[in-house]
């Protein structure tokens, strides 16, 4: 018996659509999408960093070396800090240089800046890399218990890229759905720009395959792999999610999936299943799949999943946060 098991994980934090036209230039930043062909575009209220006047801020931070702030969405806000002194032992820097900090603050960017010698960043948070670092569980940020409140989005499409990587088919060049969601689609926050609701997520996909032998009849399936074909099972995984979520700009629904002669379901593995690792919830009109990713980096014991059983040609969304 041959079962894989394929979870979705971000190659980088999620993304405005206004963030994703001043990266096509970060050679840096490009390099990490380079490993993703399966991408979502979607949308959510927007988001701020709110600080208190800046006597009171200014008077915490020489007491504390923290920097405390709120995370806003509407009527919903978390608040917490970021403890300098974590930042640096996270990133093995001496604490002599907090004299050489300089600390930029806005309603959608923190800054961290070490100007010893050369200015160099430390660390930077956008409102969504904030959350994004928030479900790593790292040691610098202490309360916004609530982040996960801020993880549901409205999901819009669902796209793959098979000759290039996600960035360049979605942001760098023209792409028809992405810029169709940007013209019909209405703000949530009053006020606020379509362009910074609009939230693009870039995935690989990790894979684990569980084998089990039956001697002497499966011995010479002994070191086959059914992982090698990479692009098989980014295009198993548009399909599936397509077909399940049932987003409202994707046209082609994949309503034989997952019946499809270059699909895994033709192959020899027997069951597979989709999830996401991280700590995001998608929302449709039809359903939603909430993502879970443990302490460890591992899919969590909440993520839903979709399972594909090829005894009987199903495929199904699998519910597991209200289980147990």
């Amino acid at each position: 018996m041959r079962s894989q098991i394929h979870y979705l994980e971000l190659v980088y934090p999620p993304i405005s659509n206004q963030e994703s036209e001043w990266l096509k230039e970060d050679l840096e930043s490009l390099d990490w999408f380079k490993r993703s062909k399966i991408y979502f575009i979607g949308q959510r209220a927007e988001s701020k960093f709110v600080f208190e006047s800046e006597s009171k801020f200014l008077l915490k931070f020489r007491i504390s070396g923290k920097i405390e702030f709120s995370f806003k969405m509407g009527e919903r806000d978390s608040s917490g800090s970021l403890d300098l002194a974590r930042l640096f032992k996270y990133y093995n820097l001496p604490l002599t240089d907090f004299g050489n900090l300089d600390v930029e603050l806005g309603d959608k960017l923190i800054r961290i800046w070490n100007t010893n010698d050369v200015p160099e960043v430390i660390d930077w948070f956008t409102t969504e890399k904030f959350l994004y670092d928030l479900s790593r569980k790292v040691p610098f940020f202490s309360g916004f218990e609530n982040y996960r409140e801020f993880t549901k989005y409205r999901l819009h499409y669902i796209g793959i890229s098979e000759k290039n990587d996600s960035f360049n088919r979605l942001v760098v060049k023209p792409h028809d759905k992405r810029l169709r969601i940007l013209s019909n689609e209405f703000p949530q926050n009053f006020g606020s720009r379509i362009t910074d609701e609009i939230v693009l997520f870039f995935f690989d996909i990790k894979s684990l395959e569980i084998k089990q032998y039956q001697y002497p009849t499966d011995f010479n399936e002994i070191g086959k792999n059914e992982l090698e074909n990479r692009l098989r099972i980014f295009k198993d995984a548009e399909r599936a999610f397509v077909r399940i979520l049932d987003t409202d700009y994707n046209e082609v629904k994949f309503k034989n999936y997952p019946n499809y002669m270059n699909s895994l379901f033709n192959s020899t593995v027997e069951r597979y299943s989709f999830s996401i690792n991280e700590d995001i919830e998608f929302v449709t009109d039809k359903t939603t799949i909430y993502g879970d990713r443990d302490l460890y980096g591992l899919t969590g014991a909440y993520a839903d999943f979709i399972f594909v059983n090829k005894d009987d040609g199903t495929v199904e969304l699998v519910k597991m946060k209200n289980q147990g």
